[in-house]
């Protein structure tokens, strides 16, 4: 095994200007509902135990951290061997914070930098998938799209996208909140980013992660 490189990084860091690939073979994203709802329960009632009415956006920054577990990560195509279900559903969450924003008459750009990067004219998703594309810009542009003869990846990208928008609790969140939301989900939820620089080392680690102890 070659050299494996382990560090600590913010959504922000690994997200933000950084392109992704899943490579065919990988599993379907297959995320149902329950598993979304899980993930917001689990971020805003975290998040709300640190806000108080009348901080400023600069108090974010002394909240308390959420850890995400680990991302795998193999050679120079940063291919997601383990992660891409909870990156995926983050990016999505990311991408409902955008166009809730966007319908308050705010925008912030590090959630937009999160989301997709911009070369030559042409903006690209940083997990870039190409059966998702044209779902995943429906999504970011806040437009129906046709799930009948999509993938299995697909359509579940779609309905967790709307399982987001039924399920987020904006009651709770509110928009007064929802700049301070986006800072702390950005900076202080925290994975283990792990490298290898060879696929085959990147999954050696994703099986040891997984495969040890009692299931």
């Amino acid at each position: 095994m070659k050299k494996i490189e382990g560090a600590p990084k913010n959504l922000k860091q690994l997200l933000q200007n950084t392109k992704y690939s899943i490579h065919y073979y990988q599993r379907e994203y297959m995320w149902e509902q329950k598993q979304i709802e899980e993930l917001l329960d689990d971020l805003t009632t975290e998040f709300l135990e640190y806000y108080r009415e009348g901080d400023s956006r600069q108090a974010v920054a002394d909240y308390g951290v959420y850890f995400m577990g680990s991302v795998v990560l193999a050679g120079r195509e940063n291919a997601i061997i383990d992660g891409q279900q909870r990156l995926t559903s983050l990016t999505l969450l990311l991408m409902y914070l955008n166009n809730r924003l966007e319908q308050t008459g705010r925008s912030l750009s590090v959630i937009e930098q999160m989301i997709y990067s911009e070369a030559w004219g042409i903006k690209s998703f940083n997990i870039n998938v190409e059966e998702r594309q044209e779902c995943m810009l429906a999504i970011f542009e806040g437009q129906p799209f046709d799930i009948t003869s999509s993938s299995e990846s697909v359509r579940n990208l779609y309905n967790r996208y709307n399982d987001i928008v039924s399920l987020f609790p904006s009651e709770e969140v509110t928009d007064e909140m929802l700049l301070h939301f986006c800072d702390w989900l950005a900076e202080k939820v925290f994975f283990i980013e792990i490298v290898a620089s060879e696929e085959q080392d990147a999954h050696k680690v994703f099986v040891t992660m997984n495969d040890r102890g009692l299931s």
